[in-house]
């Protein structure tokens, strides 16, 4: 062999190995590629099941929002009955559902544990409630996600509290049957917690709640047929979910005390425990008022100036349809009310300064503040309730509108409702059965 071939065969050996090791370098790469693009597709996977978990754990949160309100409390005695009395209600409900597939609601006197509810996409929900100390109950929500035919690998929990509230409105700071309309600049706080400047509308359909701008530090809440539209900062949450009806009024229990008769206008004074005959259409200047001021129907009430409530204001309820232009109380400027304990202690006020919780009860009429008052001690509960003007103003209770006129506020508005001065239900008020209501304040994703 010639050095010329013994050339040409070393460069073709070295051509072998050039190429065989670069084959070798694209295998590599190719199995790098392909372990980085499972990898890839892994963790893709992962983040997808991640995804559902977490929307499974919102979703049976949202749907607890709206069980549990409507799960009604028949013992609410102790921390303890609360849970009793949940339980008994959940498996009434749930046990033999489709949604549980046929499994049942397990107590065993510590835990309430609801079954897998689940979704189409392989992911599901579970909850665990147990008792609080403050006679609400502690509610987690584990979601699951799983691989097309594997088992469940990989949960998301969320916790949240349930506070024991009374039924009806009582729950919330500011209550309409129907639609809620508020202007701009509407600054509303919670005296002592954001969850006391709640704003819940009943309302159907439609737009339920219509908010211009400013702050509200509480929920927002809204039937499911109907929709809202808030420009102003909301410190909680806005949220579907049950909204009850509002509270039955019952003005009789303050009747009796309605002895002494108004039944032309009057130009000032002070004025104990009347009543205004019907179709009277009185007007007042400057008054105080004491004890129970009670107005017939049909009658337009007409307050000028510096009224001084120390007591309660009611009406005769005129039943369904009742016109607002012949059903009216209106209050023009510079307003304020105490509730009956501010009453003398006297034989006269005896009983009543003991029925407290309540400022107006006026089912049927429609209630207008125009201009500047301060503070109202009580419940304000009339068909309709209209706030006008430069309003800067603290209530004691709630707001509640109990028609279909609803409440509305006009701009440059600030309210504050403090729920701490009067506990339990306002004399001359039915609420329903207590209910609970989670607290959008305590969510803890886990």
């Amino acid at each position: 062999m010639n050095r010329q071939s013994l050339r040409n065969r070393r460069r073709a050996g070295a051509a072998l190995v050039m190429a065989l090791a670069f084959l070798a370098v694209l295998i590599t790469l190719a199995v790098a590629l392909t372990v980085s693009t499972d990898l890839q597709l892994q963790a893709g996977r992962n983040m997808d099941l991640v995804t559902k978990a977490q929307l499974a754990a919102e979703s049976g949160i949202a749907y607890y929002a709206y069980v549990l309100p409507t799960s009604p409390i028949a013992d609410a005695s102790s921390p303890q009955a609360v849970l009793d009395s949940l339980a008994t209600a959940l498996s009434e409900r749930l046990n033999g559902s489709a949604s549980l597939g046929g499994q049942p609601v397990a107590y065993d006197g510590t835990a309430i544990v609801v079954p897998a509810m689940a979704f189409d996409d392989e992911s599901s929900f579970t909850a665990r409630v147990v008792a609080s100390a403050s006679s609400g109950v502690r509610l987690t929500v584990v979601g699951r996600a799983a691989p097309a035919g594997g088992d469940a690998r990989i949960t998301r929990s969320i916790s949240a509290d349930a506070e024991l509230q009374a039924g009806s409105a009582f729950g919330h700071g500011m209550y309409a049957k129907g639609p809620i309309v508020i202007g701009d600049n509407f600054n509303y706080l919670g005296a002592n917690n954001d969850a006391e400047a709640s704003v819940s509308s009943a309302l159907e359909s439609a737009i339920a709640i219509q908010v211009g701008s400013g702050y509200i530090a509480g929920d927002v809440t809204h039937k499911p047929g109907a929709a809202v539209a808030i420009g102003a900062t909301v410190g909680g949450q806005t949220r579907t979910a049950d909204v009850p009806p509002p509270p039955e009024i019952d003005g009789s229990v303050f009747e009796p005390f309605a002895t002494n008769i108004v039944d032309a206008d009057t130009s000032g004074g002070t004025f104990t425990n009347i009543r205004i005959k019907a179709g009277t259409n009185p007007e007042f200047g400057d008054v105080t008022i004491q004890g129970v001021l009670y107005i017939e129907a049909p009658n337009v009430v007409y307050f000028k100036n510096n009224v001084n409530l120390i007591g309660v204001v009611v009406s005769e309820d005129p039943g369904p349809g009742a016109s607002p232009a012949t059903h009216y109380v209106y209050f023009k400027n510079n307003m304020s009310a105490q509730g009956v304990e501010a009453l003398p202690d006297t034989p006269e006020f005896g009983a009543l300064r003991q029925m407290v919780g309540s400022a107006f009860l006026l089912p049927g009429f429609t209630l207008e503040f125009k201009n500047n008052f301060s503070s109202i001690s009580g419940t304000i509960a009339a068909d309709q309730i209209i706030t006008k003007n430069n309003l800067d103003a603290t209530v004691y209770g709630s707001v509640i509108a109990l028609g279909g006129g609803g409440l509305s506020f006009k701009n440059n508005a600030s309210l504050t409702v403090d729920r701490s001065r009067y506990t339990g239900a306002a004399a001359g008020m039915t609420s329903g059965p207590p209910r609970l209501v989670i607290l959008s304040s305590s969510y803890q994703e886990d």
